[in-house]
């Protein structure tokens, strides 16, 4: 693949494929998913993923002229509260079908996947897709991006000690270099914003932190700096790239909406969340594509009390001395205005 060739989509034949699995006797677990308006399509390189919580529950690809879809066996564990008895021979008193889920079995057997992504997501992914579902200018999320070769990249803690650590606030977060190396690098989200030309958008990437995470303070240098100027350093690397290649990823989101709102039409459910029209303005090509290589940092987690206390000072911290662009956003729950745009001096 050249450096033109666009990386983020889905092609033609695939599109055509997934437009008539959705109406096809075998395609009922892909109406279902585009019949939940609580799950989140990204857009790959000839794949599709099928986000809830951080956790792709679906990762979807083509098969012949067919659709083919894979997803991590422990979305299938059911989530039931039962005993089973371990018998001398070292063996389990359990029927594997009663487990897990062997074969998809309608509504009910996505629901299961969604509640076991949902127990094993922390509680910044559980944040950010709130976040990202009130946000109609997002067009990508759980963005990967090869970076170049840093001579002391920060350790990033996930997981199990990313979430132990958000509990416990009070510890530092410092940055622990680790030999030169090509990584990747995952952000967040990346939405569309305008700035006045009517011809032009710009694409925004964004790293989302939970006001509790350490890595936004310390009695040095936070761990977050050393994080976005890594992020800072890959898209500046990738600009050209990704503003060729977001335009096609934008008219593949028109399609799979259009599709969307067929489904839920058929359904008789209610209407799926309008996409903010710079998705299509910049898929028909009305707007030219640029790409803003300063990452935003949006913070979220914290009510008004906090947010005129102690977090004050590290966002100020953060805006001042650090130069980061940060927008802080209170709870992710419940709203009803978009939180990934442009940044703010409150």
């Amino acid at each position: 693949m050249s450096e033109t060739t666009p990386y983020r989509a889905l092609g033609e034949p695939f599109l055509a494929a997934l437009e008539a699995l959705a109406t096809a006797p075998h395609g009922g677990w892909w109406a279902d998913v585009l019949a939940d308006s609580d799950l989140l399509l990204a857009v790959r390189d000839r794949s599709l993923n099928v986000y809830y919580r951080g956790a792709s529950l679906f990762r979807i690809t083509p098969a012949g002229a067919g659709v083919s879809a894979e997803t991590h066996v422990k979305y299938l564990v059911r989530q039931r509260q039962a005993l089973t008895r371990l018998g001398q021979d070292g063996s389990f008193a359990l029927d594997p079908g009663t487990a897990v889920w062997t074969r998809y079995a309608g509504p009910g057997t996505l629901a299961e996947m969604k509640r076991a992504a949902a127990a094993l997501s922390g509680l910044e992914k559980a944040g950010v897709h709130a976040l990202v579902k009130a946000s109609p200018n997002v067009v990508d999320v759980e963005i990967a991006l090869t970076g170049a070769p840093t001579e002391a990249a920060s350790a990033e803690r996930e997981g199990a000690e990313a979430d132990a650590m958000l509990l416990a606030p009070d510890t530092e977060a410092s940055v622990t270099p680790t030999p030169a190396q090509t990584r990747q690098d995952r952000l967040d989200a990346a939405s569309l914003e305008e700035r006045g030309a009517a011809d032009e958008a710009w694409l925004v990437f964004h790293e989302a932190k939970l006001a509790a995470n350490p890595s936004l303070r310390s009695k040095t240098t936070p761990a977050i700096v050393t994080q976005v100027a890594r992020y800072r350093a890959t898209l500046t690397e990738q600009a050209d790239r990704l503003a060729e290649s977001y335009p096609t990823l934008c008219r593949d989101l028109v399609r799979l909406d259009a599709l969307r709102r067929a489904v839920h039409a058929a359904r008789g459910l209610a209407a799926v969340p309008t996409l903010d029209p710079l998705v299509d303005e910049v898929a028909r090509g009305a707007r030219r594509l640029r790409v803003d290589t300063e990452p935003r940092l949006v913070v979220f987690g914290f009510d008004a009390d906090q947010r005129d206390g102690a977090l004050k000072a590290v966002i100020d911290e953060l805006r001042g001395q650090h130069r980061l662009q940060v927008y802080a956003v209170g709870r992710p729950s419940g709203r009803t205005t978009a939180a990934f745009r442009p940044t703010d001096a409150a």
